[in-house]
């Protein structure tokens, strides 16, 4: 499945400012950051060209809990589970724990 790229952009006006943070990311998820600089003119901008891109993964967190749980009887002392991994495992899911 082909992920979708989602274009965002920060504007830091404060020229003595050379950082910026980037919000409201989605865990677990790749992103490419690249940064330029632009003069201001009377017409517009003239920007130059763009950094190089620098490709950074934010970090894993919790999962959902799994779903479409269900359970069957095998026989008088033991049961079937199954269900299916979460729609956000939110990183690599190490193991499923049932009780």
């Amino acid at each position: 499945r082909a992920e979708r790229s989602t274009v965002m952009s920060l504007q830091v006006t404060d020229v003595s400012v050379t950082s910026a943070d980037i919000t409201g990311l989605k865990k677990f998820t790749m992103y490419k950051v690249s940064v330029r600089a632009a003069n201001k003119v009377i017409t517009g901008s003239l920007e130059g060209p763009a950094s190089n891109f620098v490709q950074i993964q934010t970090s894993q967190d919790v999962p959902l809990a799994p779903v479409s749980l269900s359970i069957a009887a095998v026989d008088d002392t033991s049961l079937h589970v199954t269900w299916l991994p979460p729609l956000a495992p939110n990183g690599i899911v190490q193991f499923y724990q049932v009780f």
